[in-house]
């Protein structure tokens, strides 16, 4: 198994307060809630974490099995811990093995997980 390291900026849906999300889904507007906080993101963070998302589920289709895709919030603790370590200082960045890729370009990333499965 090569272990896919991502490092970028997550958008998320803010939970309540356990006893109110508890009365939220229990009405059945959770999802509504949800929706509505990731709606009020800008329309181009959005786009960008749904490219990212297909190019990671692509990824993932293409070497079934056999990579460990971990997501790293830039802005968490581990996201900060990842960027002060590597040297990391534009999102997203792909570390595969002991190499670390920026950028969109999936044919480049995918060459990378290649040589370091055929590695492996």
């Amino acid at each position: 198994m090569l272990q896919v390291e991502v490092v970028t900026h997550v958008l998320g849906s803010m939970s309540h307060c356990q006893h109110c999300q508890v009365f939220i889904d229990g009405s059945g507007v959770g999802g509504q809630v949800h929706q509505s906080d990731m709606e009020s993101y800008p329309p181009e963070w959005r786009a960008e974490w749904t490219q990212l998302s297909d190019l990671i589920f692509r990824l993932t289709e293409r070497y079934p099995g056999r990579l460990v895709v971990r997501i790293h919030d830039a802005q968490s603790v581990g996201g900060l811990w990842q960027a002060i370590r590597r040297g990391i200082r534009k999102y997203p960045t792909f570390i595969v093995g002991d190499e670390k890729y920026y950028g969109w370009d999936e044919a480049a990333l995918d060459s990378l997980v290649r040589r370091k499965l055929t590695a492996v």
